[in-house]
């Protein structure tokens, strides 16, 4: 679902139900990934990964839906009581709760880059350059070896990922910045 659509179908329930427009937009969503068989398990929230129109992300999506039956509508972020899971195409990043020291919306530059990358510590999972959130971790955690990887094991301390409701993410997680937690 794009970007217009959600936000048109969260304003239309707003002013059906009164709901916030973060409360309306979280649900829209996850009505869609309901109806498109991306429900979350028993106990857990899910949060997409926002795509954009750009050439780069129209890319990364085809090749993720077509070589690794992922792309939009199927990579997110899954919140359970116990872990986040971060998922994109064949790449899957578990991270226990305890580890988050912080969340919080992230004004990093991407350039024009889409897709999981990793190095110095840091992950980046996204599809667009916006709704962009970043996770600090300690202590740190080791990505698995796939492709999306280059089949390397990457220490990783900090998470930027894009998300269609970077405000849902946060609060779920229960975020803080990063000047509180000094």
């Amino acid at each position: 679902m794009s970007h217009d659509k959600i936000r048109a179908a969260a304003r239309k329930r707003m002013a059906e139900t009164g709901e916030p427009y973060a409360v309306a937009r979280r649900e829209v969503i996850r009505e869609h990934e309901v109806a498109a068989g991306e429900s979350p398990r028993p106990g857990a929230t899910w949060f997409a990964i926002s795509y954009s129109k750009a050439a780069t992300s129209r890319l990364t999506a085809w090749l993720g839906t077509t070589l690794f039956g992922g792309g939009p509508g199927r990579a997110g972020v899954e919140v359970n009581p116990d872990q986040i899971r971060v998922r994109m195409d064949d790449f899957t990043l578990t991270v226990p709760r305890s580890s988050i020291r912080w969340a919080a919306r992230s004004q990093d530059r991407l350039r024009g880059t889409t897709g999981v990358h990793a190095g110095r510590g840091q992950l980046l999972v996204n599809g667009s350059a916006d709704g962009l959130v970043k996770l600090a971790i300690e202590p740190p955690c080791y990505t698995g070896r796939t492709l999306s990887t280059m089949f390397v094991r990457e220490r990783v301390s900090s998470i930027i990922v894009s998300l269609d409701d970077p405000d849902g993410f946060i609060a779920t997680v229960g975020g803080e910045s990063p000047a509180r937690m000094a």
